[in-house]
C-alpha cells in the first residue's frame, strides 16, 4: 500500500482521521519518489491529486503516528537531497529508497539529513508568567522561542543564544523538557524549560519577533496558539495545567 505524501509534507485523510492508503503509485510519480517503509511505502503525490484523496492534514495532525512522521520526513529528504553535497553529481535512491547513492561511487553513501533545533518555555522568575512571541513571519499565533542549532553549539547554548538574540533576555537553569520530530522542516526539535530575571530586554534583538509579550494562565485563553500536536502546544499547555 501507498501513502501519499504532498511537496508540502501534507497527507490525505478519511472522514475519520485515518490516513489515506492507495493500492497503486498516484499517476506521474517515479520511482525516485517512493521510499519504503516496510509495512506501507510512501510515495510523492500533487498536492490536488492527493486532494482529491482526502482531507489533507499536516505533520502535527501526526504527532503520535511515527511511521507517518517518517514517511513525511523520508519524502521531503528525496525532494531536497537529490544531489551528492560533496560531488554535485545526481544520487540515486536504491530501494527501500532512504539512502543516496553516488553513481559512480558504490561506497559514497549520502544518509538523510536532520537538522537540530531548539525551542523552550521561559519562566519570569518569582512570578507565573511565560514568555510568549509572535513571529513576523507567522504572525497569527503566539509561541515559544525557538531556533537552530550552530556548528559547534551545544542544544543548551544555543537556546540561551536564541533566547538573547530573539528576545533580550538572558536565560538560566535550563533543563531538558523533550524533543519531537519535526519533518516540514527535517527538523529534531529539543525542548527546554528555564527562567529569566530580565522583565525587560537587556540588549538589541534581530527583529524576527512582531511581538513579545509575558503571559499569565489566565491570558492564555484568549490568544491564539500553535496547533495541538506541536511541541509548542504541548509544553504551554503542560505549563497552563500546573504540570
Amino acid at each position: 500500500m501507498f501513502l501519499p505524501v504532498t511537496p508540502g509534507g501534507l497527507v490525505p485523510v478519511t472522514a475519520a482521521g485515518e490516513p489515506v492508503l492507495v493500492e497503486g503509485v498516484p499517476g506521474g510519480v517515479g520511482k525516485q519518489a517512493v521510499v519504503d517503509l516496510g509495512t506501507l511505502q510512501a510515495c510523492l503525490c500533487p498536492e490536488d491529486s492527493a486532494g482529491k484523496l482526502g482531507r489533507l492534514e499536516s505533520a502535527t495532525f501526526f504527532a503520535d503516528q511515527p511511521l507517518i512522521l517518517q514517511a513525511i520526513a523520508l519524502i521531503r529528504n528525496r525532494r531536497e537531497q537529490r544531489f551528492d553535497p560533496r560531488t554535485g553529481r545526481k544520487l540515486d535512491y536504491p530501494a527501500p529508497g532512504i539512502v543516496g547513492c553516488d553513481p559512480d561511487d558504490a561506497r559514497r553513501m549520502v544518509f538523510p539529513r536532520l537538522d537540530p533545533a531548539v525551542i523552550g518555555l521561559i519562566r519570569l522568575a518569582g512570578t507565573d508568567r511565560i514568555l510568549l512571541a509572535r513571529n513576523r513571519r507567522r504572525n497569527s499565533f503566539f509561541s515559544l522561542i525557538a531556533g537552530y542549532v550552530e556548528p559547534g553549539e551545544t542544544a543548551e547554548a544555543a537556546f540561551a543564544r536564541e533566547a538573547l538574540e530573539e528576545t533580550g533576555r538572558r536565560v538560566e537553569a535550563l533543563r531538558y523538557w523533550g524533543s519531537q520530530s519535526w519533518p516540514p522542516s527535517g527538523s529534531l526539535m529539543l525542548g527546554f524549560c528555564a527562567q529569566t530575571a530580565d522583565v525587560h530586554p537587556t540588549c538589541h534583538t534581530d527583529g524576527e519577533l512582531e511581538e513579545i509579550r509575558w503571559v499569565e494562565r489566565s491570558e492564555l485563553p484568549e490568544l491564539s496558539l500553535p496547533r495541538p500536536g506541536s511541541i509548542a502546544h504541548t509544553m504551554i499547555m503542560e505549563w497552563y495545567h500546573g504540570d
